[in-house]
């Protein structure tokens, strides 16, 4: 799947933003800029979501700040999607749903616009409305309103597995609520809003944060499962020792991990207990002792190599922070080697990452003209 176009008339700090993606560009990489304040994060958290529409109390929040009058629509975003050789073209709207015959009536109708399903998220008398423009091999024109409401549903259910998100855990989210955003800075709040990014990563299995040592845990725990399952009498613990082979070729000074149960007792089902690396002089350290861009490399590599991202558009936001200039450099590279398969945009403010792609594959984001 590839993200072939993006059109936001205006959300906001995003204005008449529209830009495409090409398909055949060699890697599919493309760093997305802005000067600060310029809706980068605000994108890739739109496309998110609407690409997630099914789950309605992540759109109840990142819509309910748009005021509108009755019988009025706003048209939100326009996305095209290239699935199977074959364009898809979804288009969002907010707003009345009284109004909306009359502004497809007048826009859509010339691009043989398919139909609309109405989803309420209970934001005073306002609603998301989804129309898809799209061939015959994914809908069938024929059917009547209910079942086509019923397979755009079941559409976007399907293609939300295919999208990912990975940003900093302290970014304000456009999709928790207000006051939960606003937790992030209020004294003595933070557990609030670490909770609420917990739970929005429970609804939305696709979207990540950089924290490190749970990523790390987590695939080691994966590991371990299977290994245990399938009991390989050659090697019982393949799995494992498979991860723990890749994990150290992204080290270039000799570091080794392990799981602090296998040290213990390999030959259970047991609980990973934490994570440390041994240095070439034996000595023994932590992920606390490692450097923040190792880290944080570590968690990329481990997200996008063992949690099946494969045929999926990546966006990942602030990718650069932490990195060494040569990582900033070498990171195109270093996804790609990853997951080969995937289409990566990557909101950025790194020169050097922006001059491993050509200058065509880069994107960059208007300011929004405002008037007094």
């Amino acid at each position: 799947m590839r993200l072939l176009r993006v059109q936001v008339p205006e959300f906001r700090a995003l204005k008449d933003v529209d830009i495409s993606f090409e398909p055949d560009f060699t890697p599919q990489v493309f760093p997305l800029g802005s000067l600060n304040g310029g809706g980068k994060s605000t994108l890739l958290q739109l496309i998110f979501v609407l690409l997630n529409s099914h789950k309605l109390s992540l759109l109840q929040n990142m819509l309910s700040e748009i005021k509108l009058n009755d019988n009025e629509v706003h048209r939100l975003a326009t996305i095209t999607l290239l699935i199977n050789d074959e364009e898809i073209q979804l288009a969002y709207f907010y707003g009345d749903p009284a109004a909306f015959d009359n502004f497809y009536g007048e826009r859509e109708r010339e691009n043989d616009f398919l139909g609309y399903v109405f989803c309420q998220l209970g934001i005073s008398d306002k609603g998301l409305l989804m129309g898809h423009i799209s061939s015959d091999k994914i809908f069938n024109k024929e059917a009547n309103g209910i079942i086509i409401a019923q397979i755009i549903h079941d559409f976007i259910k399907k293609i939300s597995k295919n999208i990912h998100l990975i940003a900093p855990s302290n970014q304000p989210y456009l999709f928790l609520s207000r006051e939960e955003r606003r937790a992030l800075f209020t004294a003595n709040n933070k557990s609030q809003y670490d909770q609420a990014v917990k739970n929005a990563q429970e609804k939305l299995p696709n979207f990540f944060t950089f924290d490190f040592v749970d990523v790390l845990v987590e695939v080691f725990r994966r590991a371990r499962a299977k290994d245990f399952k399938e009991r390989n009498k050659n090697n019982p613990f393949a799995y494992t020792e498979k991860l723990e082979s890749d994990i150290n070729s992204l080290f270039i000074d000799g570091k080794k991990i392990s799981s602090l149960i296998i040290e213990q007792q390999r030959h259970t089902e047991d609980e990973i207990q934490g994570i440390f690396f041994t240095l070439p002089s034996g000595q023994k350290i932590y992920p606390e002792d490692l450097s923040h861009g190792e880290l944080k490399r570590l968690a990329i590599f481990v997200l996008i190599k063992y949690h099946e991202m494969q045929d999926a558009i990546v966006l990942i936001d602030e990718i650069e922070n932490g990195f060494h200039l040569d990582w900033q450099y070498t990171i195109v590279r270093n996804l790609v080697e990853w997951g080969k398969n995937n289409q990566y945009i990557l909101a950025t403010h790194s020169y050097e990452l922006c001059t491993a792609v050509t200058p065509a594959h880069v994107k960059e984001i208007e300011p929004k003209l405002t008037t007094k």
